[in-house]
């Protein structure tokens, strides 16, 4: 009932995203619009707003489903992608490719798996395996590191490329377009494995002696559903930039919704949810601004993360 309750809100959200504007289109315009092609309002529709909602909506699946999942094996609701540095490496990456004229998602994809080796050495203990409380410190330092390198790039490159990789790096689905569309669609076959992997991390929950003896091979299960969702992460971030927060909040809210069980599927729901909900406030509330979406998620996600912080504590205190 849930789910439904979500596919639900993610379907109001997305046709409040279709009319939100400088023009705002009545429900019976915005079907118009849809099934009469890119000609008269359906021009606007067709190449601006339509590829910026699939666009909005691929890279907040993929922000949720792998926050979830990175929170999930690392059994802290704070060990997202934004967190443990995967997504500022992603962005390290993405901005190195672009001064350097190379696909951003290639570069994106480069920045994250190097970071998902770099922590998982420097927080792997040599009899006790990786420790999930050093993958967050060592994580966070590495975030600062590849974000002090991002900055350097962009102090070096030109003023056009600084500009435009500034206003990538807060997060925004300005200029999305159908080339975005088409990038973004790469992704879905690697989200596939994610979804499928609910048992999985159902189990990989209960402790690692216990899903040994169930039969899962923890490590090669936890490394490779670890690198999909890095993989997914960065792909999200080489299309709109780092959008904060996302990846953080979809993990508590849908395990909220799913009775505190880990549900990629559903933390994917909430995350699109949560990008296209930014977007309509970013073009609803400032048309004319064009106020990146980033700002947005952080504001709605800030909150969402002193409950988890106020509810880690009252955790370890009773």
């Amino acid at each position: 009932m849930r789910l439904v309750l979500m596919l639900l809100a993610l379907v109001a959200l997305a046709g409040l995203a279709l009319a939100a504007g400088r023009s705002w289109l009545g429900p019976v315009e915005v079907m118009q619009a849809l099934f009469s092609g890119p000609e008269g309002v359906g021009r606007m529709l067709w190449s601006l707003r339509l590829p910026r909602l699939i666009t909005g909506l691929i890279a907040g699946m993929c922000l949720g489903a792998a926050g979830l999942v990175f929170q999930t094996l690392l059994r802290n609701p704070l060990a997202s992608p934004d967190v443990i540095g995967l997504t500022q490496c992603a962005a390290f990456g993405a901005v190195a490719a672009l001064m350097a004229g190379l696909p951003p998602m290639a570069g994106a994809w480069v920045g994250a798996v190097s970071a998902i080796i770099l922590l998982g050495w420097l927080a792997a203990h040599p009899r006790e395996g990786l420790a999930p409380r050093a993958v967050v410190l060592q994580g966070l330092g590495l975030a600062l590191l590849a974000g002090a390198g991002t900055e350097a790039l962009i102090l070096r490159a030109g003023d056009g490329n600084a500009s435009m990789a500034m206003a990538w790096l807060t997060g925004t689905l300005n200029g999305a377009g159908w080339p975005e569309v088409g990038r973004a669609l790469w992704l879905v076959p690697l989200l596939a494995p994610v979804f499928a992997a609910r048992r999985i991390l159902d189990r990989l929950e209960l402790g690692d002696d216990l899903a040994r003896s169930l039969g899962l091979r923890v490590g090669v299960l936890r490394a490779a559903l670890g690198l999909l969702a890095a993989l997914v992460a960065a792909g999200a971030v080489s299309l709109c930039g780092p959008l904060g927060f996302v990846a953080l909040a979809a993990g508590p809210v849908s395990r909220w919704l799913a009775r505190r069980r880990p549900d990629p599927f559903l933390a994917a729901l909430v995350g699109a949810g949560f990008v296209t909900l930014a977007d309509v406030l970013a073009r609803g509330l400032a048309p004319a601004a064009l106020l990146p979406t980033g700002l947005y998620t952080a504001l709605i996600g800030a909150p969402i993360l002193l409950v988890v912080l106020r509810r880690q504590m009252s955790d370890k205190s009773s």
